[in-house]
């Protein structure tokens, strides 16, 4: 029983580092190769797990054997154009200004239903409100509405407005994060006297972030968020 507890944990350990590796996406967002590259490391770990006969080593040594695969796969891919194209097809135009391809649809083995549900999804629910709909090669549907449906943006209206900043957390579910800020400019008493004045401790704090414009949002685990507060800076 402990052997295969220590040999689950290894396993783990080992999939995490190949997995972070690999890079960071959602399955959502995953070319087709690397989903299947996926499914067989998830597959090749339960081995060594479900089965103590079997030498550790009989996993690992696949598992590492798909990363390389997926790295010498996924940098041929970005230097060989037509290889790319094999390897993950090319996007397709569902929804033109002559209205939705039904024959693009059938390719891609999918309905009117699967393509207004996407629609939806991406805020848009006529279809006369779309002037190109592209489903992407991981299975996205990006979505360029008509001018008439296009949201309105500040240089439509002739607005100027400040650009926005990039909020740090300071504090995240009780835990003070002392490196966000220098990126702030803000000092570490300044955050107590903010969490003083509102009569707070560090445990008692949901979120707090601050940018550089020492704007802060503070959302404590009982009671309502302040937002838009400056912070004294000391």
């Amino acid at each position: 029983m402990l052997t295969v507890f220590l040999r689950s944990i290894i396993t783990y350990i080992f999939l995490l580092f190949i997995m972070r590796l690999m890079g960071k996406r959602q399955l959502s967002e995953l070319q087709p190769f690397e989903f299947v590259i996926t499914l067989i490391v998830a597959e090749l770990a339960c081995i060594p797990m479900s089965d103590t006969s079997i030498p550790l080593s009989y996993g690992i040594i696949p598992m590492f054997t798909m990363f390389i695969l997926h790295i010498l796969i996924t940098k041929l891919a970005s230097k060989n154009h037509r290889f790319n194209r094999f390897l993950n097809g090319t996007p397709v135009v569902l929804i033109s200004p002559k209205g939705i391809d039904h024959r693009l649809l059938d390719k891609l083995d999918m309905n009117v239903t699967d393509l207004l549900h996407a629609l939806r999804a991406a805020g848009y629910f006529y279809p006369n409100q779309v002037a190109y709909a592209i489903m992407e090669t991981n299975g996205t549907l990006s979505v360029l509405p008509k001018s008439a449906f296009a949201p309105a943006t500040p240089e439509d209206l002739s607005v100027e407005v400040e650009d926005s900043e990039m909020p740090y957390p300071i504090i995240c579910e009780g835990t003070f994060f002392a490196d966000n800020l220098l990126l702030t400019g803000i000092s570490e008493e300044s955050v107590d006297d903010l969490l003083k004045k509102h009569d707070m401790r560090r445990k008692d704090v949901l979120l707090l972030t601050c940018d550089k414009q020492k704007e802060v949002y503070l959302q404590p685990y009982v009671g309502d968020a302040v937002i838009g507060e400056k912070i004294c800076n000391e």
